[in-house]
């Protein structure tokens, strides 16, 4: 089972591409850390890709220094430079993306805002009690 599930935070903003088969995919790098002190181990860096109708829509919202969490599966891509040289490449091809707490697209902390006061709670009037003969009753 290929099940990759990984959350950080985008190191760049998101690049809308097209294959020239006309498919559109969105491809930028999170960065992952085990720990959230960061003298303990440095930053994991992890390409990801988004295919089809949600690429374009998903594009203009992911911005660098978005916190996302992301479900997918692992990919290796290869390619072949000069002299011959193989280079691969894992990434994460995602199924799944969750848009986590934190900063907005212009980096700024979305600001909190504060609870409406509760209504007041209106006591209904009331009811008068009519009295039944013991009789009366059915049961």
């Amino acid at each position: 089972m290929n099940v990759v599930i990984a959350s950080g935070n985008l190191t760049k903003d998101a690049r809308l591409l097209t294959t020239n088969s006309g498919r559109q995919c969105c491809v930028t790098t999170l960065a992952l850390r085990e720990d959230m002190r960061p003298e303990t181990r440095p930053a994991t860096f992890i390409d990801i890709i988004i295919w089809g109708e949600r690429a374009p829509k998903l594009a203009s919202y992911l911005n660098k220094g978005q916190a996302v969490s992301v479900v997918g599966r692992l990919e290796i891509s290869k390619s072949t430079g000069k002299n011959n040289t193989v280079y691969v490449s894992p990434r994460i091809v995602v199924d799944t993306l969750e848009f986590l707490g934190g900063r907005r697209a212009d980096g700024v902390r979305p600001e909190v805002r504060p609870v409406a006061e509760p209504s007041p709670v209106v006591e209904p009037a009331p009811v008068p009690v009519t009295e039944v003969p013991e009789e009366d009753v059915p049961f």
